[in-house]
């Protein structure tokens, strides 16, 4: 059972994250520091929402079913995502890094010995699925005080000491050593996803409450305590939670947005959400190996629209 709402909500993020991407890569911001604030809100809230989008998509497909049914389901859905991720790296590191052919250099990538730039969130979502399947009792609990439960152990999980960690543990946990997007603090998200799915909910007044707290902690964090932007790498609290609101505006505009016919691309989009961030990274990573760009946010800005449009000509010929 598809949710049009849940895939507007996944294209919003999905568009958001190709131009973020696009302006890390072409654009000077030390020239043009205002398209920073752009990239930084992008990072703020793009992994927390797709692990929200989770949440909600696999109570749907997966936490209303036979847990075998689901594991079998959810384990090529690893697999897909481990692929993704490898094909990910592997462009990384040899158009961005350029390393060579050598038999340490791929063993490294291919056993997680280090995960490669712009990939590492891939490597999480494959990650998501195998710890929905550890939770599968607490999550599929008939009493959502359950999934409060669950959140709070993933809002102590963040604030635990950071250390220098390994890829794997530092994509379960966090630390130091690497640009880890930790899947066990981010569970909140995915706890609030599920939330809303179980109940049905749109607009509800205990989340709207739980999410304006979280992003106003981030701004008192940001205006009197740290008096900067909060650390993503190592993850801190503020980082983690100050999303929440955005989130939960997009969240609730998706309702309405989605029934709008012109803006069905979004929905379109966000159905294949793991196709375009693949074949975004592929065209991002080329092109920047190459001569064949021109540093500027109107590089960026040409080439998102580029690259969703290829995704879209892609994917209207193959069902052709």
């Amino acid at each position: 059972m598809r949710d049009n709402r849940l895939d507007f909500f996944k294209g919003i993020l999905v568009i958001q994250m190709v131009f973020a991407h696009c302006l890390q890569f072409f654009c000077d911001f030390g020239q043009e520091p205002g398209w920073k604030v752009v990239s930084e809100w992008v990072n703020l809230t793009t992994f927390s929402g797709f692990v929200f989008a989770f949440g909600f998509a696999y109570y749907l497909a997966y936490l209303q079913k036979d847990f075998k049914y689901a594991i079998k389901r959810g384990s090529k859905n690893i697999l897909v995502l481990l692929g993704a991720y490898y094909i990910s790296a592997f462009s990384f590191a040899i158009f961005i890094e350029r390393i060579p052919f050598r038999q340490d250099r791929i063993l490294e990538l291919l056993l997680f010995q280090r995960l490669a730039g712009w990939s590492e969130f891939l490597f999480s979502f494959a990650m998501l699925t195998l710890v929905t399947f550890i939770l599968w009792k607490p999550l599929t609990h008939k009493n959502s005080k359950v999934l409060l439960g669950i959140g709070i152990f993933a809002l102590l999980i963040c604030v635990l000491p950071h250390r220098e960690v390994k890829p794997v543990l530092g994509t379960l946990i966090g630390g130091n050593g690497g640009a880890y997007f930790p899947v066990l603090p981010f569970y909140i998200y995915f706890a609030a996803g599920v939330y809303l799915a179980k109940r049905r909910l749109a607009f509800d007044v205990k989340v709207l409450l739980v999410s304006i707290a979280g992003t106003s902690y981030m701004i008192v964090d940001y205006l009197f305590l740290t008096k900067g932007y909060p650390s993503r790498f190592p993850l801190s609290l503020p980082w983690l939670v100050g999303g929440a609101f955005i989130l939960y505006c997009y969240y609730l505009a998706a309702g309405y947005l989605s029934k709008i016919k012109w803006l069905s691309i979004v929905s379109i989009v966000g159905k294949s959400s793991l196709f375009y961030l693949l074949i975004s990274n592929l065209i991002i990573f080329v092109l920047k190996s190459s001569s064949f760009y021109k540093m500027g946010s109107g590089f960026g800005i040409g080439l998102c629209i580029i690259i969703i449009g290829i995704g879209c000509y892609i994917q209207r010929t193959a069902r052709s």
